[in-house]
């Protein structure tokens, strides 16, 4: 193995291995974390623990593993449908702290659940795993799956971003508030990688079926499509520490100031 090649190999599954550990870590603190709004924290908490769960099977992926062991992935830890979600729902309830779900919010959960359903049933029941291909119902990165993604995550974001635009106004303040700017560079981060996650799978759409040129076989951008999600994830664990460090400045339930 050549030095580059071995430095596109090792590098990325270092980089996904800290990430993972560190979303997992911090995520779990948000379930001890008192200060701010504890259903806020729960939710976070749980983007975190689902978007780490989801890293490891795109390391155990990227690693090779699953071609030695291909029942690992089918492993049910790929929440891809959950995060945008989770994240919706974290800024709107730390913004309305007062704010109680209703039966109409199980609407949002209607993807994600379904996602799980799947994944548990592939996974308890081999048979209904269909054949290795890129076919538009692939579980993983087929071209339903890719869909329902680019459109979820910044759907989602731009949800947040009017709760948090409304809040500022009913707030009638200039300057903004605390919580409001720290939520805002979250969302802002947040919409970065989709849309360079959005510019990796046109170019694999547009090079697959046009010029008949399979992207996902190249080293390269299986590393960049690798590294899009683990920067995501970092982004949100070291927002989350953030948190977790300065919660009480931060993210006071009492008053947004």
């Amino acid at each position: 193995m050549s030095a580059a090649h071995a430095l596109t190999f090792y590098l990325p599954i270092l980089l996904m291995a800290v990430s993972l550990l560190a979303a997992i870590g911090i995520g779990s603190l948000f379930f001890l974390k008192r200060s701010g709004e504890v259903r806020a924290n729960r939710l976070y908490g749980a983007l975190l623990i689902a978007g780490g769960l989801t890293q490891l099977h795109f390391l155990l992926l990227f690693s090779g593993l699953t071609d030695r062991y291909p029942a690992l992935e089918f492993l049910p830890i790929y929440f891809t449908l959950w995060l945008p979600v989770l994240l919706f729902f974290h800024v709107k309830i730390s913004l309305y702290p007062g704010y109680r779900f209703r039966l109409g919010d199980l609407k949002h959960f209607i993807f994600p659940f379904a996602q799980l359903l799947f994944f548990v049933s592939i996974w308890l029941v081999p048979t209904f795993r269909r054949p290795e291909g890129r076919y538009f119902y692939s579980p993983f990165y087929g071209g339903l799956e890719q869909a329902l993604y680019l459109v979820i995550w910044p759907a989602y974001i731009i949800f947040a971003y009017q709760y948090l635009r409304r809040r500022r106004g009913q707030l009638g303040r200039k300057s903004l508030p605390r919580l409001l700017w720290y939520l805002r560079k979250l969302l802002k981060g947040s919409m970065l990688f989709v849309i360079a996650y959005a510019i990796l799978a046109v170019s694999d759409f547009v090079s697959y079926n046009y010029l008949f040129v399979d992207m996902r076989e190249q080293a390269w951008y299986a590393g960049a499509q690798s590294l899009s999600y683990t920067v995501l994830l970092v982004w949100l664990s070291v927002y989350g520490f953030q948190v977790l460090l300065w919660g009480r400045r931060l993210l006071r339930s009492s008053a947004i100031d």
